[in-house]
């Protein structure tokens, strides 16, 4: 494993507190930290975000002069965001998937061999070392991975062989305790859109997985020539289909909460729509634009959307992020009782920011990450914490 010392200069703190930074714990206080580079043509893209052992991970891609598909990174900073350390692991290794998991007190995500196309897992440990782990599949292409009830991982990936989807349940040691493959139809169409969405930012697709309860697990991901959301117990057949329109309508982002209900994001060509409190077909088949209830014009077209439950108030809330039109990042926060509307809140103001990843912290903070662009054309790395008594001033 390579380790490389990025020189990450601290550019701005930005500190909105509700008393005097003396009566509060550095931990406790709000920031925002944006992360330059001396080399202006450095690009880093972050796709995942976890707070562990008193460090902030961010998992990022970073351009490779060998390959068209994106390198990696991982940034630790403190608990206040000062820079840490960066590790960049080989060049062999290459396409994270778009999220960094937690699992007891390690981290894990998934990537691919340069040239076999093969997964592999990563593992980080408390201290912050990098193992990897390949799997014994013929799968390729991982596309989306997340953490399962019983705290193994699932994984889908793409079979370029086969034309499948394939949704693998895997154990945070890498071991295969279950797989799926789930047919695509023939032509090459799914595979240069494959191929595209791990070359090039702009023609990303959303790809991800999860479990929906019980033995119910799902993925979203090419099914039947289309983009579609997946339910399956590991069938040969699926049990449930909520079909898209090829790539041009279908989800965006999904949650499945512990009453068995979602909290979803949707889009149909250019427009988008979201539900708090959504029922889903996981045993039948449907179609995502009976959905569509009303557009939410403020959503960029290619944004990329989050969901993630926050329990820090007493009661059940679920944060919707995304990135606007005006090139700002939006929270919404919805009641999942109710699936109302509850708050609006929005970051960025002179400089445009993207959005990676949103989680809850141990606090009963937030923390988001992703880009912002100094001087309108460095793209950099953002880290920002909005704490608990900001988010009851907001809510």
């Amino acid at each position: 494993m390579k380790r490389n010392l990025l020189f990450l200069i601290l550019i701005s703190s930005i500190f909105t507190l509700s008393c005097d930074n003396d009566e509060v714990e550095p931990q406790q206080q709000s920031f925002l930290k944006i992360y330059d580079d001396a080399n202006y043509n450095a690009s880093y893209n972050p796709v995942g975000l976890q707070f562990n052992a008193n460090n902030y991970y961010i998992l990022s891609e970073r351009r490779l002069s060998s390959s068209d598909f994106s390198g990696i990174n991982l940034v630790v900073t403190d608990s206040i965001g000062d820079f840490v350390s960066e590790q960049q692991l080989e060049e062999m290794f290459v396409a994270p998937t778009k999220s960094l998991l937690k699992v007891g007190n390690l981290l894990y995500f998934f990537c691919m061999d340069r040239n076999t196309l093969r997964p592999y897992l990563v593992v980080i440990s408390e201290d912050g070392t990098l193992n990897t782990i390949s799997l014994n599949t013929t799968a390729s292409y991982p596309l989306a991975a997340n953490v399962t009830a019983n705290n193994n991982l699932l994984l889908l990936s793409y079979d370029p062989d086969g034309l499948n989807s394939i949704i693998t349940e895997v154990t945070t040691e890498g071991q295969i305790l279950q797989q799926a493959s789930y047919s695509i139809g023939p032509g090459s169409d799914v595979q240069d859109a494959i191929v595209n969405h791990f070359t090039k930012r702009s023609a990303r697709l959303p790809f991800f997985c999860g479990q929906a309860g019980g033995s119910t697990y799902y993925f979203n991901g090419f099914y039947n020539y289309t983009l579609s959301m997946v339910f399956t117990n590991f069938g040969d057949d699926p049990t449930g289909v909520l079909q898209g329109q090829g790539s041009d309508a279908g989800l965006k982002a999904a949650y499945s909460s512990a009453s068995g209900g979602f909290s979803i994001v949707g889009f149909q060509f250019s427009d988008h729509f979201m539900n708090a409190k959504a029922t889903l077909p996981t045993s039948n088949i449907s179609s995502s634009v009976n959905l569509f209830d009303r557009n939410v014009p403020e959503i960029a077209e290619k944004a990329i959307c989050r969901i993630i439950p926050y329990n820090g108030l007493n009661r059940e809330v679920i944060i919707i992020a995304s990135e606007t039109e005006g090139r700002q990042v939006v929270l919404y926060f919805y009641d999942l009782n109710t699936g109302q509307l509850e708050a609006t809140y929005y970051l960025g103001t002179l400089n445009p920011f993207t959005l990676s990843s949103v989680i809850e912290l141990e606090d009963d903070g937030i923390a988001i990450t992703g880009t912002t662009f100094l001087a309108g054309r460095f793209e950099r790395i953002y880290l920002q914490k909005i704490t608990k008594e900001q988010l009851v001033g907001i809510l």
